[in-house]
């Protein structure tokens, strides 16, 4: 048998696993379910940004128009590493947009909410400017500088299971797992290009990214512990040409244990293809960070 073939096979195969992970059964017109897959878990629970894409997913299975265009995910309990439930409420129909509400229930309780905007790309028309370039810092290092995204020097086995569905790579001063400078010089801050390999990512595929790299106040004050988002909003502005994405995360302002993270997301030819901003809270902060 020939490994190096399969190996092959399966890396090649990771947008396809990501696209069958967010696969969801009809229940009706407006409910579905699905059973999380475990390759994008964080320990025992559903990775977030994982779960946004499942809700994205059932939500433009419902609504006529294509692309969720503006989504709010505010996460109010543990989702279990079981079954779940999904309900879609339209909200509005419109010629040129439709709006929705999806909800995750488990043992008929309230676990995520998910409101989306949906619209169609192809139909947009109107004039563009103020566009934002990609920052310097992916023009000032050079690419295979750029560190694994992997925790295994820390411990065997650490890295989440979402984490090796992707090709990841972050500078090398935001990689505070590996990284020469010391966390006083270092920023809140995560840069980085990623893939799912196998196919140019779709609109699930940045709801996924949109929470996808560390918390990035690790990278000034190292592992914090639990770094829960609590609210991510996602906004699509194109669909990416290209498979491979750059990503900026940025934080400031920690403020009783709660900070703001904002995300742009590029592709390789230079367009803004999304961006968001999450609530994320430091759970026991004041013990974590004077360590």
């Amino acid at each position: 048998m020939n490994y190096n073939y399969l190996t092959k096979i399966t890396i090649m195969d990771k947008f396809k696993q990501f696209i069958d992970a967010i696969s969801i059964e009809k229940v009706d017109d407006f409910s579905y379910k699905v059973t999380p897959s475990e390759n994008f878990f964080v320990g025992n629970t559903p990775h977030g940004g994982y779960l946004m894409a499942i809700m994205h997913k059932a939500l433009t299975s419902t609504l006529p128009h294509s692309c969720a265009i503006s989504s709010s995910i505010q996460y109010l309990d543990r989702t279990e590493p079981r079954e779940i439930d999904i309900k879609v409420d339209v909200i509005r129909i419109s010629k040129g947009s439709s709006t929705g509400r999806v909800t995750i229930f488990q043992d008929n309780n309230i676990k995520c909410i998910y409101t989306g905007l949906c619209s169609d790309f192809e139909h947009m028309k109107g004039y563009a400017g103020l566009e934002s370039p990609i920052p310097e810092i992916f023009l000032n290092t050079n690419k295979d500088k750029f560190v694994n995204l992997d925790y295994e020097n820390i411990k065997p086995g650490f890295t989440p299971a979402f984490v090796k569905q992707v090709d990841c790579f972050v500078h090398p001063d935001h990689a505070w797992w590996d990284r020469k400078i010391t966390n006083e010089d270092a920023d809140a801050r995560c840069s980085a290009y990623i893939s799912l390999e196998g196919g140019i990512p779709d609109q699930y595929a940045l709801s996924f990214f949109s929470d996808i790299l560390p918390p990035v106040v690790s990278n000034k004050y190292g592992p914090l512990g639990w770094v829960p988002t609590l609210t991510l909003t996602t906004h699509i502005r194109q669909m990416p040409q290209t498979e491979e994405l750059m990503l900026d995360f940025v934080a400031g302002d920690i403020n009783n244990g709660y900070f703001e993270q904002d995300c742009r997301i590029w592709d390789l030819n230079k367009n803004l293809v999304a961006s968001s901003r999450q609530l994320t809270r430091i759970l026991k902060s004041e013990e974590k960070i004077t360590i």
